[in-house]
């Protein structure tokens, strides 16, 4: 009976999973702890460490360590906001974007989601790849014309990721489980070892002075580095159960994801920029244990970028059919496949190592948050008003995500993802209120959901 239950509910999940305008029903949602790994994994990537190195050389380590701690709480924040809708509503993202932005402008937030998560899974694969040849002292070589030793290498690796975004939620949640203990644990030592190998121990590092940025560069580097899957939350918050478990998950994955980028902070003043260095100078089978973990912990990174791509890709396509019949449409898994597969030919092609990496987090910290703010803005704002569920023209939400992206990415708007999402915020409200509500009225689709029983 056992077996024929986990075989139902496995059938049952893998249905909803392809179905991205299907609400997952509360019967068939987790407990907040299988889902505690994968808010870790979302950002245990080479990007956060390679911040975090980058920054500890810039700013006295403490000052950094604090900075980023504190800029991932501000995420913690408007994340529990953003998540909450999905855990209520049961729906993802960009099936979601569809009452602030319309019903067919949702397009162009999805088809950004889209192209910035598929093109991050290549730029990582390719870093990662790296980072491992260098840890083992393997030279990138020619095989036959272009292709060399490194290319296949990221490609291979960027393909088995893709594994788990194709299969879903399921297994997303299995590899994130097994990757991050071991990946945190593989930090830790290297981390004593390392400040064991410091004159003055782990306070003569904290207390290393350095000026050339300041302390609120640190704070608004912390939040650009989790505000990206912050914005896409409901992508997994749809699958918790509870609201109290929601917090507990989110609450405890910020919190430990924070020790990744502060970890770079303080290793970078013991090995420097090439800070993957310390896990080959304790001998080779700790190198090789630190290999396995940085590819099973930027996996979890990747495949949550695939699946969050695979579905603005399939809601972009359902939304075209919706105008267009002759458009195609794509279930989740079917969607997936577009952004793997540009992944590894990007991983292939190669991108460079670090510095694309952060790169794109500045593209997800300029972008990513004023849609979060749009979001915010209809359903804790307009939607709570109205007490019903709204579909808009999507005039408001569009105009204010897109100006206000602009003017942060532009640098006219200063401190990056704050600003984004609280003026995005205001900005849909004055819209909508002074503008579109006055035009075209509300557009009442539905009641609010109202909470189930687990």
């Amino acid at each position: 009976m056992a077996k024929a239950n986990d075989r139902k509910e496995k059938v049952a999940e893998e249905f909803l999973d392809q179905d991205v305008y299907q609400p997952v029903p509360m019967g068939e949602r987790a407990a907040w702890y299988s889902f505690l790994a994968i808010f870790i994994g979302m950002w245990a990537s080479l990007a956060a460490m390679g911040a975090g190195v980058d920054l500890g050389l810039k700013l006295t380590p403490w000052k950094a360590s604090l900075g980023l701690f504190l800029g991932y709480m501000v995420c913690l924040a408007f994340g529990y906001f953003v998540g909450e809708v999905g855990r209520k509503e049961g729906l993802s993202t960009p099936a979601l974007f569809g009452r602030p932005f319309s019903s067919l402008g949702r397009i162009l937030p999805a088809l950004f989601v889209f192209g910035i998560a598929g093109v991050f899974i290549g730029v990582q694969a390719d870093a990662v790849g790296r980072v491992i040849m260098d840890v083992f002292g393997w030279e990138e070589a020619a095989i036959a014309g272009f292709v060399t030793n490194r290319a296949i290498f990221s490609a291979v690796l960027c393909a088995i990721m893709m594994v788990t975004a194709y299969f879903g939620i399921r297994y997303i949640k299995i590899v994130s489980w097994v990757a991050l203990p071991f990946y945190l644990g593989v930090l830790v030592v290297a981390l004593v070892l390392g400040v064991k190998s410091y004159p003055g121990g782990l306070p003569g590092i904290l207390t290393t002075e350095a000026h050339e940025v300041g302390f609120e560069y640190a704070f608004f580097l912390g939040v650009a580095l989790y505000a990206g899957f912050s914005a896409l939350l409901p992508d997994v918050t749809r699958f918790v159960r509870t609201r109290g478990g929601l917090i507990k998950a989110l609450v405890i994955g910020y919190i430990l994801s924070t020790f990744i980028p502060i970890w770079g902070a303080v290793i970078a003043n013991v090995h420097g920029v090439v800070y993957w260095k310390v896990f080959s100078m304790y001998g080779i089978a700790f190198g090789v244990v630190a290999a396995i973990a940085l590819f099973f912990a930027q996996w979890t990174t990747n495949d949550n970028n695939c699946f969050a791509s695979g579905l603005s890709l399939s809601t972009i396509l359902r939304a075209l059919n919706n105008k267009w019949e002759k458009v195609p449409r794509l279930n989740r898994k079917g969607a997936t496949l577009v952004p793997a597969i540009v992944g590894v030919v990007l991983a292939f092609v190669g991108t460079g190592a670090i510095a694309p990496l952060l790169m794109f987090v500045g593209a997800l910290g300029a972008w990513l948050p004023p849609m979060a703010g749009v979001f915010i803005a209809h359903f804790w704002v307009v939607e709570k008003r109205s007490k019903a569920k709204i579909e808009t023209k999507g005039l408001a939400g569009l105009v204010a995500w897109i100006a206000i992206s602009l003017l942060v990415h532009l640098g006219i708007m200063p401190w990056a993802a704050i600003t984004g999402v609280l003026g995005s915020f205001l900005l849909y409200l004055i819209l909508y209120y002074g503008v579109e509500a006055r035009i075209w009225g509300e557009n009442i689709v539905g009641e609010q959901v109202k909470e189930e029983s687990a």
